[in-house]
């Protein structure tokens, strides 16, 4: 009698396959990052050198400081308030025959209209006083060239005017605040 062969081992257990994806993997990520977007352009007719709000002011702070200073000394006369309103028409007029204001001087910023060309004295008288539109409302119109495409005031968007940089900064000088030279 011959011996039987012992039964061969069953197979190593294998578990099933799982089922195949419904959905396709994703795709790769590209080898690069897209091209970045142009940088945002001023809308059209508008300069493309605007100044931005801190800049400008720091050029009002400077421009109005005498005029704080001399009222925190003598606030108690009366003929300043007219001597203010004086300094107050002398510097638009300084900006509109100039385009520059002491302050936008010393900050490389001037005034300019929608050309790029002076305003000329008696619009940038007039742009001054309508800055109490600015001022209406908590002073929120001061605030708008913070948001403004434009970068433009309530006053600067009734005279279609634009502080624009480009200029050489000016040295602290008192010919700053001296009429121009013809």
């Amino acid at each position: 009698m011959s011996t039987p062969e012992p039964p061969a081992p069953p197979p190593p257990y294998e578990p099933p396959a799982p089922p195949p994806p419904s959905e396709p993997p994703p795709p790769p990520p590209p080898p690069s990052e897209p091209p970045a977007p142009p940088p945002a352009m001023p809308p059209a007719g508008t300069p493309s050198n605007l100044a931005d709000w801190g800049t400008r002011a720091v050029g009002a702070i400077i421009d109005y400081l005498p005029v704080f200073v001399v009222s925190a000394i003598s606030y108690q006369v009366n003929f300043l308030g007219l001597l203010s309103l004086a300094y107050w028409v002398y510097i638009a007029h300084l900006e509109g025959t100039t385009g520059q204001s002491p302050g936008k001087a010393m900050q490389g910023i001037r005034l300019v209209n929608h050309q790029g060309e002076l305003l000329g004295s008696g619009a940038a008288i007039g742009r001054k006083f309508l800055h109490v539109l600015d001022s209406l409302v908590c002073l929120l119109g001061w605030f708008l060239p913070i948001v403004d495409t434009k970068r433009q005031t309530i006053a600067d968007k009734v005279m279609d005017s634009y502080v624009v940089t480009g200029v050489e900064k000016k040295p602290f000088n008192i010919d700053l605040w001296l009429p121009p030279k013809s």
